[in-house]
């Protein structure tokens, strides 16, 4: 599972937009449309691209209320109930489980259909997201000085197109390139 540096922008690109169409990714990054669909059918094939996802205004999102399970059980099928929207193990037989009700009708339901021992709920008063860019352990290319870098890039969009680049000087130079 070897990913370089165009696979790297193909993914930032579809992580900003996961409806962007083949064409417009292969103009951004000055690539053939047939490169572009090879690669990113290559990334889903290698599991590096699981789904394409919509993003929903926290707005929306609020309308069901957020809430904190600790539970222990033995069983995993629980995970399949589709009210959980996330699940962190704790200990070999408990977790902390995150799921979506709109009442409280709704959440005594839920236990009923796991075989779960609920130790606390922990309601959520606010929730906050913060948004993290995709990273892997890769070869690059400063698109400023070439110096090949295997530490985490500083990634720069300009004009619909990502570049990379290997540390601040390079960027404010490149920036400065521009103006």
């Amino acid at each position: 599972m070897k990913i370089d540096e165009i696979d790297l922008k193909i993914i930032n690109i579809l992580k900003e937009d996961s409806r962007v169409s083949i064409s417009e990714i292969a103009r951004e990054l000055n690539l053939s449309r047939q490169t572009v669909k090879s690669r990113i059918s290559r990334l889903e094939k290698e599991g590096i691209i699981e789904k394409y996802t919509v993003k929903i205004a926290s707005s929306l999102e609020d309308a069901k209320s957020s809430v904190y399970l600790l539970v222990e059980t033995d069983e995993e099928k629980f995970w399949e109930m589709d009210e959980i929207v996330e699940i962190n193990r704790v200990t070999s037989k408990r977790y902390l489980v995150r799921i979506t009700v709109s009442d409280l009708s709704e959440l005594s339901g839920i236990f009923e259909k796991g075989k779960l021992e609920v130790l606390e709920i922990i309601p959520v008063i606010e929730r906050k997201v913060k948004e993290r860019p995709f990273r892997a352990r890769i070869t690059f290319r400063c698109d400023y000085c070439g110096k090949e870098m295997t530490d985490e890039p500083i990634v720069y969009r300009y004009r619909k197109k990502f570049y990379v680049l290997c540390c601040k000087t390079c960027l404010r130079e490149f920036k400065a390139s521009f103006g």
